[in-house]
C-alpha cells in the first residue's frame, strides 16, 4: 500500500516524481488533469475498458490516421506520458486486479458517476477504508451532493449553461448565445482538481491520511461567473440588466471593429487616466467627448476605429501609450511568439499540444514525459509489476484479445 511518507525528488527532477496515479476516466476533464500530474513528473496508469478503449481515442481520428497511439490529436493532448490497462470491472478477476494495482498507487482520478463506483465497489467509501493513505480524486458535472448529484452532465451543459455563461454570452436579451468553446470547462475544472490533489497529497504527508478531492464543471462555471453573479446576488428580485458593447459601462475599456474588420479590445479600466490619451491617438479634441454619455461616446470611436485599418490603430495608441489588444483570430493565436510558451512541439506528433498552464521552478521539465499510450499497451507488464498474479494476467490478457477480435 502506498502509505510510506513521500520523498521530495532531487532538485531538477518534476516536482511529483515518484507519485503513482491510477486513472478511471474517459473523454476530457479527469484524464487532462492526470495528462498534467503526468507532465509534472507523475507515474500515470489508465484504466481503459475492453475492445476500442476509451471511446474519446476515436474523437478526430481522421486528422491522425497514421497516429501510433491509434487515436485523434485530442487523446493525445489529454493522455500524453500515460500508460493503459484493458480492464473489465464487471469481471471479478479484472476488479481484483484493479484493487492490486490500488494498493500500490499514491492517487485515484476517476469521472464516472458515483453510483456506478459504489455498484463496483469503487465509490469512496470502500476505498478509503481498504485503502486509506489513497487520494481519491473525482471530477463531476454537478458535484457530489444536491438533487442533480446523479444526472449525467458534460460541460457544454454544467459548466456553460447552467453556470449563466451561456445566458452571458448573449449580446442582448433576445440575442443569439454565443458559440460553446468545446472543452473550455473540462479544462478549467481539470486544473482545479489538480490542485486539489496537490493539496492532498500535503496533507498526506504531514498525517499520513488519503482524502476525497471533489471538483465539479458546475461549481467551477459559478466560480469564474463570481464577478456577475454577486451583482446579481446583490440585487435580489432585480432582473439581471444586460449591457450591450453599445452600451458598455467604460468607453476606454471596450472593444472596435476597424475598417478591415480587425477588432481592438481597449484595457482602460482606469477611464481618468486613458480616455486623454484615447482621445489623442484618435486625433480629437480633450472636450469632444464632454457632455456625451457612455453610448454617444462609443458611437464616436465606433465611427473613427471604422475608418482605418486595425494595423494602423494598433501603432496610433501604442504611441500614445493606450493600452490594448488586439483580438486574435484563433488559426493565428499558434503563431504568436508569446504564446509559444503554452504549447509542446513534441516529435511523436505532427502537430502542438497544449503544455501544463503551471511552472515549477524546483525543475525545468513541464512538457510531455512521452506521447500517449496505444489501448492497453501496457497491460501485462504493469499489472505484473503491482503484483497480480500470473494466472490472472494470463485470464485478463486472453479477455482482452477476445474483445479486440470482436472489433
Amino acid at each position: 500500500m502506498a502509505s510510506k511518507p513521500w520523498t521530495a525528488p532531487r532538485p531538477g527532477r518534476p516536482i511529483l516524481t515518484g507519485i503513482r496515479v491510477v486513472e478511471l476516466a474517459t473523454v476530457v476533464a479527469a484524464p487532462s488533469c492526470a495528462a498534467v500530474l503526468a507532465d509534472l513528473g507523475a507515474s500515470v496508469i489508465k484504466i481503459e475498458r475492453l475492445g476500442v478503449g476509451d471511446t474519446w481515442r476515436l474523437d478526430r481520428a481522421h486528422l491522425t490516421p497514421d497516429s501510433a497511439w491509434g487515436g485523434g490529436p485530442h487523446f493525445a493532448n489529454n493522455n500524453r506520458g500515460k500508460q493503459s490497462i484493458q480492464l473489465d470491472i464487471k469481471d471479478p478477476v479484472h476488479l481484483e486486479a484493479l484493487k492490486t494495482l490500488l494498493s500500490t498507487a499514491d492517487v485515484f482520478v476517476t469521472n464516472v458517476r458515483s453510483k456506478a463506483l459504489d455498484r463496483s465497489g469503487l465509490g469512496y467509501p470502500a476505498l478509503s477504508k481498504e485503502f486509506p493513505s489513497l487520494v481519491y480524486a473525482i471530477l463531476s458535472a454537478w458535484g457530489l451532493d444536491g438533487p442533480r448529484m446523479d444526472d449525467p452532465g458534460y460541460d457544454v451543459g454544467a459548466f456553460w449553461a447552467a453556470a449563466g455563461l451561456q445566458d452571458f454570452s448573449k449580446p442582448t436579451d433576445g440575442g443569439h448565445v454565443g458559440q460553446f468553446p468545446p472543452a473550455l470547462g473540462d479544462h478549467l475544472t481539470a486544473m482545479q482538481l489538480v490542485a486539489g490533489i496537490a493539496l492532498a497529497l500535503f496533507h498526506r504527508q504531514i498525517t499520513g491520511e488519503g482524502q476525497l478531492v471533489d471538483a465539479s464543471l458546475l461549481r467551477s462555471g459559478i466560480w469564474g461567473m463570481a464577478y456577475p453573479m454577486l451583482n446579481v446576488a446583490c440585487a435580489p428580485g432585480q432582473k439581471f440588466v444586460r449591457e450591450p458593447r453599445t452600451q458598455h459601462y467604460r468607453p476606454s475599456f471596450n472593444s472596435y471593429k476597424c475598417s478591415d474588420g480587425g477588432w481592438l479590445q481597449l484595457l482602460g479600466l482606469q477611464a481618468e487616466r486613458f480616455m486623454p490619451l484615447l482621445s489623442r491617438a484618435l486625433m480629437l479634441e480633450p472636450s469632444a467627448t464632454q457632455g456625451l454619455n457612455n453610448t454617444q461616446i462609443i458611437a464616436l470611436f465606433d465611427g473613427i476605429f471604422a475608418s482605418r485599418p486595425l494595423r494602423y490603430w494598433e501603432e496610433r495608441l501604442r504611441t500614445e501609450g493606450v493600452w490594448f489588444q488586439r483580438v486574435t483570430p484563433l488559426d493565428e493565436v499558434l503563431c504568436e511568439p508569446q504564446a509559444q510558451s503554452a504549447l509542446n512541439r513534441v516529435s511523436w506528433a505532427s502537430f502542438p499540444v497544449v503544455a501544463c498552464p503551471v511552472r515549477m521552478s524546483c525543475s525545468d521539465q513541464h512538457g510531455p514525459a512521452g506521447p500517449p499510450p496505444q489501448a492497453g499497451e501496457h497491460t501485462a507488464h504493469a499489472l505484473l509489476a503491482a503484483g497480480v498474479s500470473e494466472g490472472a494476467v494470463t485470464k485478463i490478457m486472453r479477455d482482452r484479445e477476445q474483445a479486440r477480435s470482436k472489433l
